[in-house]
């Protein structure tokens, strides 16, 4: 059966887009600030930076109102035996990623501050090609995962865990 995520996991990416919105409408209205002290009478780029911030704000209240939902319904992870499926996507795309224990190299377990606050971590699972992510598990989750992660990877006796 495949497992969802935490549910404060909608919360943290409700913070982490919405600083994220912030910093781009801040972005947006440079112009306005070049305007006033440089250029008064360019008035077309007062309306530039007024549409970008508009389209900043829309865009992020959009996505976290509605987008992190949507993203909470399509994440969810499934360990078996001998593979781990992360499933993962947003709005537009739901994708899959399958992953041989066999072929993992590491397993990490990180935290920022805020999903430290929330009490949330994330698995970085690497393997020869790439980097594999969960986030939004809670810690005992994460270190669980982890532990199950490692043990399953240990049965082959060509592997980094092999001891």
């Amino acid at each position: 059966m495949e497992q969802k995520l935490h549910p404060n996991v909608i919360r943290y990416w409700q913070i982490k887009y919405g600083l994220h919105t912030f910093k781009w409408m801040l972005l947006g209205s440079i112009p306005l600030i070049i305007r006033g002290v440089w250029l008064p009478a360019w008035v077309w780029l007062s309306i530039i930076s007024y549409l970008a911030i508009l389209f900043f704000f829309i865009k992020g209240l959009v996505f976290i109102c509605y987008g992190v939902y949507r993203k909470y319904s399509r994440r969810s992870y499934l360990l078996g035996d001998d593979e781990l499926m992360i499933r993962w996507g947003n709005v537009w795309s739901d994708n899959s990623s399958i992953i041989p224990l066999s072929r993992v190299l590491h397993v990490d377990q990180e935290q920022d501050m805020l999903a430290k606050r929330l009490g949330l971590s994330e698995l970085t699972i690497t393997t020869a090609g790439d980097h594999h992510f969960i986030v939004g598990l809670t810690e005992e989750d994460a270190v669980r995962l982890r532990r199950q992660i490692i043990e399953l990877s240990k049965l082959d006796n060509k592997d980094t865990y092999y001891d």
